[in-house]
């Protein structure tokens, strides 16, 4: 039975229990909120629309109990306010939230694979591992995914080929020192070097075209709603059906005794093998100060006043 618990039902989570529940990718389903009104109300319209779909999963809300057995846990939470003034506005409001949901998830039982989508990603999912005390593989955040999808577009449209066409990894920190790895990054299979249909790529003007393409979602929406939710779908569904497919999530990389982005292949158990490909010089120096810049806003968290 694939169980999975979203924690924060604003709009990101929101969106991603309607995605589970539409494409029938869940069989349970627990939605949690410190708003108790939000959570029955989502979970009434669920039910209300379930009616028309072949598959009709249980939904229970506010019981942290019941995520015992859940295979995946989803952190949705923040202030997508804040975010309109930088992109790390967040760090504080996050830690202090996460102080009180993680003793919870602790108290829980829960043993399963632990996604965080709360920003800065990679240092609040480092935070999250060390408050629930959960195994580091099993506690993995969105990290670089959406800048490397964003990355994937950019390029797509240069050559007017499907996103799909392209791969490629970015590595780092999401939003902040994000470090495209350039030698991994193909077009139908082809380096970026060669010309693709008689065209070259200008990897620097792709990278300003998904940074902006980034920051036309937030501009427009306050967050990146549909993204994070589709590819937090999408990371779900690699979980649930143990994959081992690779993606550039947050997570604990012993090489830079930190968490940042880095490509690992995902399944039942979290993290599995990392994805470990060569790295040119400029690219390691520029990971080394991701993963420092991830460790300061760590420290931070980490210095955060006990609340009586």
């Amino acid at each position: 039975m694939r169980k999975l618990g979203i924690i924060g039902l604003g709009n990101v989570g929101a969106l991603l229990a309607n995605l589970l529940v539409a494409r029938q990718i869940v069989d349970e389903l627990v939605l949690i909120d410190t708003n108790s009104d939000l959570a029955v109300g989502l979970q009434n319209d669920l039910l209300d629309g379930m009616s028309a779909l072949a598959v009709q999963p249980t939904i229970k809300v506010q019981d942290y109990a019941a995520l015992k057995d859940a295979d995946a846990v989803v952190l949705a939470i923040g202030n997508a306010e804040l975010l309109k003034e930088q992109r790390f506005a967040e760090l504080t409001d996050v830690g202090k939230m996460m102080r009180q949901i993680a003793p919870l998830i602790k108290q829980s039982g829960f043993n399963g694979v632990l996604l965080n989508l709360a920003n800065p990603n990679e240092a609040a999912t480092a935070y999250l591992q060390y408050l629930t005390e959960l195994p580091r593989p099993k506690v993995i955040g969105l990290g670089t995914v959406l800048d490397t999808a964003r990355l994937h577009r950019a390029i797509a449209n240069q050559v007017h080929v499907a996103p799909s066409a392209v791969t490629g990894f970015v590595y780092g920190q999401h939003d902040g020192e994000a470090v495209p790895i350039w030698s991994t990054f193909r077009i139908n299979g082809q380096p970026l070097e060669k010309p693709v249909m008689g065209q070259k790529i200008d990897p620097h003007q792709s990278e300003i075209q998904a940074k902006l393409n980034g920051w036309y979602a937030i501009k427009g929406q306050g967050q990146d709603v549909s993204g994070m939710a589709l590819w937090t779908m999408r990371i779900l569904q690699a979980v649930l059906s143990d994959e081992q497919v690779s993606f550039p999530v947050a997570l604990y990389q012993p090489q830079y005794q930190s968490y940042l982005s880095f490509a690992a292949q995902l399944g039942r158990q979290g993290v599995g093998n990392y994805t470990l490909l060569p790295l040119r010089p400029l690219e390691e120096d520029q990971l080394k100060v991701a993963a420092q810049n991830i460790q300061d806003q760590l420290n931070i968290l980490l210095e955060l006043p006990t609340e009586d």
